[in-house]
């Protein structure tokens, strides 16, 4: 999957310690600011505790994933976090509840790699060459998680919308970066020409140079950088 800018759809947060009810009932039992106080410690451990247990289970995923284990059970993410196998149900619905959560975190950790330094600036090998790097930077930040998302993006609609999302962005950064060649072409050819520099450039063709033909980074900016050109100077 190329890396996504996470969509505005809602996370699931983890349920707070105490329904509702039970607070009420705790509330009227313990009017006293006394008492308040001496029960806040424990109720805000407990919050604490839950909130480290849940991170530590989307890190456990991430980190099995950039080893390269991309179908990871509750098990094994569960020994990884420290926690106990029934833990893993406590914080997220299912395990696909889990997936969504740990590839949203890690793309929007990587969101400030998404920008292209100077845009629209520069000579055209110079402006392809900064995307060229950019986006090669991205891909290796996110190379495991977005192997996942690819992966999942059948069976998780909404993370297959999330990639039509940020497709649609890198479509614009490609306008904007190469808006002086773009305005030269035929309005009839200018959608074709950013179809083709997105597909050159997206997760695909880096996953494509580094597992099937064994470049390094360097290698795929070169590759990318002058391939744009060609495409541009048309």
């Amino acid at each position: 999957m190329d890396p996504q800018q996470p969509s505005s759809t809602t996370i699931r947060r983890p349920h707070e310690p105490y329904d509702n009810q039970e607070q009420h009932v705790r509330a009227d039992r313990d009017a006293s600011p006394a008492r308040e106080d001496r029960m806040s410690t424990p109720i805000d451990g407990r919050t604490l505790r839950r909130s480290r247990n849940r991170d530590a289970v989307i890190n456990a995923l991430l980190e099995l994933v950039r080893e390269g284990k991309l179908n990871p059970g509750a098990a094994q993410i569960a020994e990884r976090a420290g926690v106990s196998h029934r833990s893993v149900f406590r914080y997220f619905d299912d395990l696909n509840d889990l997936v969504r959560t740990a590839i949203r975190q890690d793309f929007l950790e990587a969101e400030p790699l998404i920008e292209i330094a100077s845009m629209g600036e520069g000579t055209l090998d110079e402006r392809a060459a900064n995307l060229a790097q950019a986006r090669v930077a991205l891909y290796e930040r996110v190379n495991g998680t977005a192997l996942l998302a690819r992966m999942r993006s059948n069976s998780l609609p909404d993370i297959a919308d999330e990639r039509v999302t940020v497709a649609m962005f890198y479509r614009e950064q490609i306008r904007q970066q190469f808006a002086d060649e773009l305005d030269k072409s035929p309005q009839a050819a200018r959608e074709s020409i950013i179809d083709a520099c997105l597909v050159l450039t997206s997760f695909d063709s880096f996953d494509i140079h580094r597992r099937t033909l064994g470049h390094d980074n360097d290698s795929i900016v070169a590759s990318w950088a002058t391939s744009l050109v060609a495409l541009l100077s048309n």
